[in-house]
């Protein structure tokens, strides 16, 4: 018998097993989530034209401003420049509009009463010069980095890319996916559901992480089935040959309808590893299909399910594209353990005055307690050989909605 792995040493093995991502094509709105593969330059200044920052009239103040003076148009956004024809002169511009030739200042329409064809300062305003302009080029120069290759895609970017004129751009491709729920006590959420019957839930919470890092709704295969060692061969062959990441939740315990890693082994699924010293998780199982596929199955309990993709599968697809350190988070309290595992603590954070994130342990009914884990924002990982971690140590922090 094979015996239990600590967490890095699993977290190693993924690594370098892990479907390497090729690199493809996506229009704008479909790349949210993702990671940039090429790097973004700007096309041109930005912006590429003294800017009009504010709703009113532009003047040229001089060495001095006057108290009145003659307004000869509008210069609204989206047309060529006019031209102020006298340091007595205004153009009432619209924000986003080019400023006028000659013109230095914006004055707000709050900043002016209007009489006819005549617009009068406010009492005791004095305008600026440059004031209310939002200068060529003082955002960026053309050719400059707008974004690096491999920053994960915000709606933000997105703007910022069709503000260069692209309609799409190059990301990061995510392997496809097929999720597989096991277990006869599941049933479809909507459905009818006996008092032995629970709504089946993890793979909803594993679809919507997998939409995080940034597939789409049609880019992931659902199946279900039942704890039957013919279903689960007729289910999962044709998944291999199409899918190059697959999980399961569900039948990877040692009860004796945990038929899961059986079945893999007939359908040439190598085993990398089974069972993690962790809590919850212990039973969390990966292998290596005919073609390389990546294979993870999760404990059925929707904590240990829910904390094992977070923590493995996401971090290895993630991983695979921009490594990197993960944050800390600081306990709150103490926290007494003494079984020599790994443990992964729910927790509730807060940011303090020092920029300090502050986690609050929460105490939750066993792995099966999954309206309690709806509460954390996330779970500290706190590491094996220690039987006391302590209020005030630091550890790895991992959020349910990452920061983009």
């Amino acid at each position: 018998m094979k015996s239990m792995i600590e967490v890095e040493s699993a977290l190693a093995l993924i690594h370098r097993h892990i479907v390497q991502p090729g690199i493809e094509s996506k229009p704008l709105g479909d790349t949210v989530g993702r990671l940039l593969a090429s790097t973004i330059r700007a096309n041109r200044r930005g912006p590429p034209y003294d800017r009009v920052a504010m709703d009113g009239m532009a003047v040229n103040i001089g060495s001095s401003p006057l108290e009145c003076y003659s307004l000869e148009g509008i210069q609204r956004a989206g047309e060529g420049p006019k031209t102020l024809t006298s340091p007595r002169a205004a153009l009432e511009v619209m924000t986003g509009a080019m400023l006028p030739l000659g013109a230095n200042t914006v004055i707000p329409y709050e900043c002016f009463s209007r009489r006819g064809s005549r617009a009068y300062l406010s009492k005791g305003y004095r305008p600026k010069s440059g004031a209310n302009i939002h200068r060529e080029g003082s955002d960026h120069d053309k050719g400059d980095i707008l974004l690096e290759s491999h920053t994960r895609i915000t709606p933000a970017a997105v703007a910022l890319m069709a503000g260069q004129g692209l309609t799409e751009t190059s990301v990061f491709s995510l392997p496809p996916a097929a999720l597989v729920s096991t277990g006869d006590e599941l049933v479809e959420p909507g459905k009818p559901c006996e008092k032995w019957q629970i709504w089946r839930s993890n793979t909803y919470g594993i679809h919507a992480e997998l939409r995080r890092l940034g597939y789409g709704e049609g880019d992931i295969v659902h199946r279900s089935v039942g704890d039957d060692r013919e279903s689960m061969l007729k289910t999962l062959s044709p998944l291999l040959e199409n899918h190059s990441l697959i999980i399961l939740s569900g039948g990877v315990s040692a009860g004796k309808y945990d038929f899961i890693p059986g079945v893999l082994k007939e359908l040439g699924v190598v085993e990398i590893f089974h069972k993690v010293k962790q809590r919850p998780g212990k039973p969390l199982y990966f292998g290596l299909g005919p073609g390389g596929e990546n294979i993870f199955g999760l404990p059925g309990n929707p904590v240990s399910a829910l904390i094992c993709m977070r923590r493995y599968v996401s971090t290895a697809i993630e991983g695979s594209l921009v490594p990197g350190e993960y944050p800390t988070a600081s306990l709150s309290e103490d926290i007494p353990f003494e079984k020599d595992f790994s443990l992964f603590c729910p927790v509730k954070t807060l940011l303090t005055r020092g920029s300090t994130l502050k986690a609050h342990p929460l105490s939750l009914n066993g792995s099966g307690d999954f309206a309690g884990l709806g509460k954390s924002d996330g779970f500290l990982q706190l590491p094996s050989h220690k039987s006391l971690y302590k209020k005030g140590e630091t550890y790895p922090y991992f959020t349910w909605i990452p920061p983009c």
